[in-house]
């Protein structure tokens, strides 16, 4: 275990050494973005600087675009929009139009069943009614002066209560149980100065009874600290229309910092108490529950949350809640006020069908009075249809999930993002990495929406992909500027002197360039030209280059085609190795398909040479398998990545023992061995080598298996005519290489045992005849 250990630790240390400038780059990129990530939406400041105001704007802008991509979605809550609109001013007259009119509108929606009417539109002035005023002089002046009759006295208040609108307008609100007044808070000296403190006062007594009466931990509030947390002021309804609503709510809205609508505040604090949003106050009286089944949590943080009934309300810590919008405007029903004041709606529309039992929200959209805000669908969006999806948000309780949780998504995204991100581009090639991100980002995205989307939980989207985004852009950048450019230029230096597995390795793991090796089995190949030195001495030094470069460019082909590694020219011999830089475990069988290859190859050469008139050229090969120690070796300065030891010098040995058997491939028996039984062989020999003591069988590579029968009766002769010779049945021996030379004559090792055999019989051995031939020269 601790071996196991040890081991990946040192894996470890050497990837984190080898990776360190993509490593520093990634955890850079990581600590810059949780940095960012903190100060952004776990720490935000009061007063942003401009940097991270645009930051938080790119966000909200993701944000714009999943609602666009979700579109329009249909809802089923009984919420529909009388609107102050053009028409309204056109038919009941020039804003602000007659609060009578308001009376009349409360009284046809009483009737066709309405069961909540809230205004976003406040009164906090009486009335602008020139007729009021008039004979409320002609009265004051009549009863200062004392003269005329009582009944002129009787018809002049008669006259007065008439033609006061906002009477008309109070009488109907308390006709009607659950009307909702509308009304804002201030925040700055400037708005309250010229208010009419009176008419605050008055409406600050009604308004007292209305705040949030369950407030848990009340003494944190003094955490509960933002620009709009805290309001300085309030404008008022008239008194003598407040004492006939059921309750009130603000409808203060916070735009954020681009001036776009997607948020709410439901909780205002104003002199010691919190109060209910306009919104708040709507669905309570739609639910017939009173205000003191909502409570209000604070912690030693800030607000934490506000439980509404059966479920809490997800707010920020300023109060706030991020709306879901559910399309553009007019999404809800419309009606015009002007319609709903005469009773009749377009195309005979049944105003019961129309209002009964709905939530009516009564707001102006014309143009110049319209409270028009911009939000994620649309730039000119009405402010009544604002409250409109918040009461919607209200009544299903589906709100725009952003809290701890999400936090912890975003901050896993920027980790998966910027470190295990960082790991992946600094190991691939760029052509690799830039798909890798390519599709990171996109199923981050697609994530990103399907959460919107269905769950409606809001992630954040921009930082992570700019994390992403700005780890490749750095990494990649480094690694093409650095890293690549020094690849390419030590690829291009190497591939012209090993094959390109080893190039690849080395470039993969540059500790590779290093001195010293190590023990593995491989297979080990030699290949000389026979005769070179009377081939050169008929041939100019261009003629033999030529000769020379043709040969070695073919043989070159088939080591690399069978992923073989070449180690060196040697003259016009040739030096390879199978199982190294890529381990592979069928070495053996590689190496000796390429000999194969290599004397096919060279066949279809000495025709062409032939018919070209040129010199013919002709190979030995020798193949030994077992342990070699490979690596680079040489100089500090410059060294080669090959191989030696004791089987790499058999090798040569069997490369050079086809002279003595007129041969051209001989192998050692470890690679027959390890070959399998793929191949067609013939054992030749028990040979002892110069220097060895310990005798080596070795074998001529014939073919492939599939022309196994071709050499089948060579074969079993030969094999037996060998079992003679080492048993030293020398002349039963004889007889069966003299029949196997008449029948092939080509076969040269059959003409070699039989002279062996002849020499034997006249000259019989001192002592054990053990079958080993020695070798007296290399």
């Amino acid at each position: 275990m601790k071996r196991v250990v040890a081991q990946a630790a040192l894996w470890l240390w050497r990837f984190a050494r080898r990776y360190r400038a993509g490593l520093i780059i990634s955890s850079g990129v990581f600590i810059l973005s949780l940095g960012l990530y903190v100060r952004l939406y776990l720490a935000p400041s009061v007063h942003e600087s401009p940097f991270f105001v645009i930051l938080r704007d790119l966000e909200l802008k993701t944000l714009d675009m999943r609602f666009r991509l979700r579109g329009k979605r249909a809802s089923t809550s009984p919420i529909v929009i009388v609107t102050i609109d053009q028409k309204s001013q056109d038919v009941l007259g020039h804003w602000p139009f007659p609060r009578s009119r308001f009376a009349e509108a409360i009284d046809v929606l009483k009737g066709a069943g309405a069961k909540v009417v809230s205004f976003d539109v406040n009164f906090p002035q009486p009335d602008n009614n020139s007729a009021l005023q008039t004979i409320r002089q002609v009265r004051k002046d009549y009863a200062s002066g004392r003269r005329g009759i009582s009944t002129f006295a009787s018809e002049l208040k008669t006259l007065e209560a008439a033609a006061d609108n906002d009477q008309k307008f109070g009488d109907a609100l308390s006709r009607y149980d659950d009307a909702i007044l509308g009304y804002y808070f201030l925040f700055t000296q400037e708005e309250t100065k010229t208010q009419n403190q009176e008419l605050v006062n008055g409406f600050l007594n009604y308004l007292s009874f209305q705040a949030y009466p369950q407030v848990i931990h009340p003494e944190y509030g003094k955490h509960f600290d933002c620009t709009y947390c805290e309001a300085l002021g309030v404008e008022p309804n008239l008194p003598k229309l407040a004492q006939y609503a059921k309750n009130f709510g603000f409808f203060n809205v916070v735009p954020d910092s681009d001036g776009v609508v997607r948020r709410e505040p439901v909780i205002i604090r104003f002199q010691n108490s919190y109060y209910p949003s306009l919104d708040v106050a709507t669905v309570l009286a739609y639910n017939n529950r009173p205000l003191d089944q909502v409570a209000v949590f604070f912690n030693s943080d800030s607000l934490e949350r506000i439980d509404f009934g059966p479920f809490a309300i997800p707010t920020d810590m300023d109060g706030n809640v991020q709306i879901d919008f559910h399309g553009p405007s007019r999404t809800y029903p419309w009606y015009s006020m002007s319609d709903v004041v005469s009773g009749k709606l377009p195309d005979g529309g049944d105003l019961k069908a129309a209002f009964r039992d709905k939530i009516v929200l009564i707001g102006p959209t014309a143009t110049g009075i319209g409270d028009t805000r911009p939000t994620p669908f649309d730039s000119v969006f009405p402010g009544v249809e604002v409250h409109a999806n918040f009461i919607d948000n209200l009544l299903t309780g589906r709100f725009i999930r952003r809290g701890l949780r999400e936090n912890m998504v975003d901050i896993g995204f920027i980790l998966l993002f910027s470190l295990a991100a960082g790991v992946i581009l600094s190991v691939v090639r760029a052509m690799r990495a830039t798909a890798i991100v390519v599709i990171l980002l996109g199923l981050f995205w697609c994530l990103a929406y399907y959460l919107f989307a269905s769950r409606r939980i809001w992630i954040a989207a921009f930082l992570p992909t700019a994390t992403l985004a700005f780890n490749y852009v750095f990494i990649v950048s480094y690694r093409f500027f650095f890293e690549e450019r020094e690849k390419k230029k030590m690829r291009a230096t190497l591939n012209q002197y090993v094959a390109p597995g080893v190039v690849d390795r080395l470039l993969e793991h540059p500790e590779l360039l290093r001195l010293g090796g190590e023990e593995i089995e491989l297979t080990a190949m030699f290949t000389d030209i026979r005769g070179f030195t009377a081939i050169s001495e008929g041939l100019s030094p261009a003629e033999l280059v030529e000769l020379l470069n043709e040969y070695l460019t073919e043989m070159t082909e088939i080591i690399f085609r069978n992923w073989g590694t070449l180690d060196k020219y040697i003259g016009d011999a040739i030096m390879a190795f199978w199982g190294a830089p890529f381990p592979q475990t069928d070495h053996a069988e590689r190496a000796c398909k390429a000999a194969l290859e290599m004397l096919r190859v060279l066949k279809k050469l000495q025709e062409s040479w032939k018919a070209q008139g040129r010199s013919q050229i002709n190979i030995g090969v020798g193949l030994n398998t077992g342990p070699m120690i490979v690596g680079n070796m040489g100089s500090k300065n410059r060294f080669n990545f090959t191989i030696m030891g004791d089987n790499v010098n058999l090798a040569s040995r069997l490369e050079g023992i086809n002279k003595e058997f007129g041969t051209r491939l001989v192998i050692s028996e470890s690679t027959f061995r390890a070959a399998g039984k793929t191949l067609v062989v013939r054992e030749l020999d028990l040979i002892r080598v110069k220097g060895k003591m310990k005798p080596v069988r070795i074998y001529e590579l014939l073919a492939l298996d599939d022309e196994r029968e071709k050499f089948r009766d060579l074969m079993e002769r030969f094999h037996q005519g060998l079992e003679n010779y080492r048993g030293g049945q020398w002349e039963s021996a004889t007889g069966i290489f003299e029949k196997l030379a008449e029948d092939y004559p080509d076969d040269k090792p059959s003409r070699v045992f039989l002279d062996r055999c002849r020499h034997l019989m006249g000259q019989p051995p001192e002592g054990v005849w053990d079958g080993v031939f020695t070798m007296t020269h290399k």
